[in-house]
């Protein structure tokens, strides 16, 4: 889970094999592209007036077979549907917010971190993580945004920690490598959802 501004966000999972996840509205069911399963989705209303949004990680259906292919494994399409009327569209679609089975060394930074998107008023986050071999999490917020009529990238926080070399009895197993990491736009730029980018 995670906590912006004091408050914990309602999770939404989908993980395991076979990938299971809430199950989608038949309207939306029809728009995942064939060969595509559902890793996890949530529903947001935001904006003034209220906009409902469904927003929907995919994966490859055959992306286990990629995890050791030299090409890597393939991105994993986070979509935003609004729905207007009976009817959804989709709105926006990032491929390289969700990471990859392979992004996470010997662990999927997705699905082993229960395929969450966390979700609070006009805001999500997607959280990456890993704990196994390595352990840090990558999360990344986006919020709605009247001005610019979608999502816009908020912030991203990184961290990351290491097995403790103490020798002490009851020493915590993990130490942090160094303060959380914040990356955010510089005042007055926005990042629309669909622009938005990992750092090098």
């Amino acid at each position: 889970m995670l906590a912006i501004g004091g408050a914990v966000l309602a999770i939404v999972i989908g993980a395991g094999q076979p990938i299971q996840a809430k199950p989608l509205l038949p309207a939306l069911q029809s728009k995942v592209p064939n060969g595509y399963d559902v890793l996890a989705n949530v529903e947001i209303s935001a904006g003034t007036p209220v906009r409902r949004f469904v927003v929907v990680a995919l994966g490859r259906r055959d992306e286990g077979d990629h995890r050791d292919d030299p090409k890597g494994a393939p991105n994993r399409p986070l979509i935003i549907f609004e729905q207007v009327g009976g009817q959804y569209r989709q709105v926006a679609r990032n491929d390289t917010v969700v990471l990859a089975a392979d992004a996470g060394g010997q662990c999927d930074p997705f699905l082993d971190n229960d395929g969450t998107i966390a979700v609070k008023g006009g805001y999500f986050t997607v959280e990456n993580g890993v704990a196994c071999g390595s352990h840090w999490t990558d999360y990344i917020t986006f919020r709605f945004d009247d001005r610019a009529g979608g999502f816009v990238f908020d912030n991203e926080r990184n961290e990351s920690w290491s097995m403790n070399q103490s020798t002490k009895s009851d020493a915590e197993a993990l130490v942090r490598d160094g303060p959380q990491r914040v990356r955010r736009n510089r005042a007055g730029r926005v990042t629309k959802f669909s622009d938005w980018q990992p750092l090098p």
